[in-house]
């Protein structure tokens, strides 16, 4: 745990220069579902939109990119849980789909284009920093409370737009399996909880500011939700693909 208290003592510094809603280094569960959206192409899941050095990023588990077409949707909440729709493709940087997948973790990252998008200042605004993107390999204690969350499956008409939010514990450290849409293997970890559908993609966060919980001072985000993995047993956990992958990519744009 050294390092990852090291870590958080370094991003609450780095809070002062990048982009936040605000100054508090603590963000809410409000301010982690406005940073989080829905994507809608042949299969639905959540993405985070990410800044770093003032280029923004839309970050999702590579099997939910790899369905979005030119068609997709993008959806945002709004003050009063409203949705705004919008096309993907209107705001991806060159207005393609030119995802980023890394070449072995189940993530992805597009470059967005806000020049021409109504709602610029709203995703500035709510974009969570890539600098509290946890880039060590070691993980909280499993006694912390983490956070996870995804937009449900619903008819593009909807009139209300609200996430699901789930608190969820670590159930073990860093563990190689299988990928479950390409069985390639991977490194993950796991939590005491299953994901749901519409969970895919979305940023698992540690020390997210609630009434009561047990965190540090700063928000980081530690990984990105792969799925339920399941047994015969009917037992069933989610798996979430480390944040260090990310870095890997944001590395390379």
């Amino acid at each position: 745990m050294k390092t990852l208290a090291c870590f958080v003592m370094a991003a609450t510094v780095l809070c002062t220069t990048v982009h936040a809603q605000n100054s508090d280094p603590i963000w809410d569960q409000d301010q982690i579902a406005d940073a989080t959206v829905l994507v809608v192409g042949d299969h639905s899941g959540s993405a985070t939109i990410v800044v770093k050095a003032n280029r923004y990023y839309l970050l999702t588990a590579s099997h939910i990119a790899k369905d979005l077409r030119d068609s997709s949707k993008i959806v945002f909440r709004l003050m009063g849980d409203k949705p705004s729709i919008q096309d993907l493709r209107l705001i991806t940087k060159d207005k393609l789909m030119n995802w980023k997948h890394h070449a072995v973790a189940d993530v992805a990252l597009i470059e967005l284009d806000l020049g021409s998008s109504p709602l610029k200042a709203t995703i500035e605004e709510r974009a969570f920093p890539a600098e509290l993107i946890h880039s060590g390999k070691d993980l909280p204690k499993r006694d912390v409370d983490l956070t996870f969350l995804g937009y449900p499956i619903v008819d593009m008409q909807m009139e209300h737009f609200s996430p699901l939010v789930f608190t969820a514990y670590l159930s073990s450290g860093l563990i190689t399996q299988e990928r479950g849409d390409t069985k390639t293997k991977s490194n993950f970890f796991y939590l005491n909880v299953p994901s749901i559908q519409g969970c895919s993609g979305s940023g698992v966060f540690f020390s997210v500011k609630k009434s009561f919980y047990m965190a540090g001072k700063t928000t980081l985000m530690i990984g990105v939700m792969h799925g339920t993995f399941r047994d015969n047993t009917g037992g069933k956990l989610a798996a979430v693909t480390p944040s260090f992958y990310v870095l890997d990519l944001l590395k390379e744009l």
